[in-house]
């Protein structure tokens, strides 16, 4: 009896100390071992442009939320361009203010609330957008203002940003695209890999951190068929094989990423080619927060 009391003893201390083990894997290194997501890997996210108000102004839990206007200057468009921005108000007093997207033709601003973080309280998102680029923004209203998720901190995102609850856990996920290879290799816009980057909320943080590694499942669906189709097509060559290495890489599998691009990329300037690509990788905010000791 003392012997099998002295095992389950054991077995518990052993237990305790992998759940630590865990907590700590996941606040210290965002590498986690991936479950399995509950969600089918083959729904897509909610665009959350379905909630954005249609006039300038939302009161909202003793906040308001109001768009302004106003004219800047900028470089090479001739004269002063019209854009917009917002601000969030308490009281009568400017507590934030949602600014910088501009484009020669001005750009767009919307807001609106949403149940990001489950319960009956919402959260403000606020989008300001450019074509093919953007930045967005979430904040917790309650018990005071906080934003816990700014696109621009990690560098993702296009016109909208797409939620999806994929472990069921109440909360939903933000899921935008990494723009980084805009132009890379002189790619096309339909060209350009974007690779999807999932965030979840992190309640020790109180924001949202990049959680694509806790996610496989989700943030690899279709890589199979993607690899099977490969053709020879000069014109989508690189593009293709790009894409799904970086679909690697964000997943938190970049061994996997270079041996699959090795195998996959057979022109002579492979080597180059990855030289440029980590490049960007390593000035990258989501890459450094998944690679922390691969970044520098």
């Amino acid at each position: 009896m003392n012997y099998l009391l002295k095992c389950s003893a054991t077995i518990l201390v052993l237990m305790c100390l992998s759940c630590r083990s865990s907590s700590a894997v996941y606040q210290q290194s965002p590498i986690s071992k991936a479950q399995p997501s509950p969600i089918s890997p083959q729904e897509d996210p909610k665009q959350v442009s379905s909630v954005f108000v249609e006039g300038d102004t939302l009161s909202y839990g003793g906040y308001d939320v109001v768009k302004l206007r106003k004219k800047v200057k900028l470089e090479p468009t001739p004269g002063l361009t019209e854009v917009s921005y917002v601000v969030l108000k308490r009281n009568g007093k400017i507590l934030k203010k949602f600014d910088g997207v501009y484009f020669g033709v001005g750009n767009a601003t919307d807001f609106g609330v949403f149940s990001f973080l489950g319960g009956e309280a919402k959260q403000l998102v606020v989008s300001q957008t450019i074509p093919r680029g953007g930045r967005h923004w979430v904040v917790n209203l309650t018990p005071h203002f906080r934003v816990v998720y700014d696109s621009g901190e990690y560098r993702v995102g296009r016109e909208d940003l797409g939620v999806l609850d994929i472990d069921k856990d109440g909360r939903y996920e933000i899921l935008q695209e990494v723009t980084a290879f805009y132009g890379f290799d002189h790619f096309s816009s339909a060209e350009t890999p974007l690779p999807l980057v999932i965030f979840k909320y992190d309640d020790k943080a109180g924001k949202y951190l990049p959680a694509n590694q806790l996610f496989q499942e989700y943030a690899l669906k279709g890589i199979e068929s993607n690899i099977a189709t490969l053709g020879s097509d000069e014109s989508e060559y690189l593009s293709k094989r790009l894409d799904i290495a970086l679909q690697y890489v964000f997943a938190g599998k970049e061994d996997e990423a270079w041996a699959f691009f090795d195998r996959e990329y057979k022109h002579p300037d492979k080597e180059e080619v990855k030289s440029k690509v980590k490049a960007v990788l390593r000035e990258h905010p989501v890459y450094r927060f998944i690679y922390p000791k691969r970044a520098t």
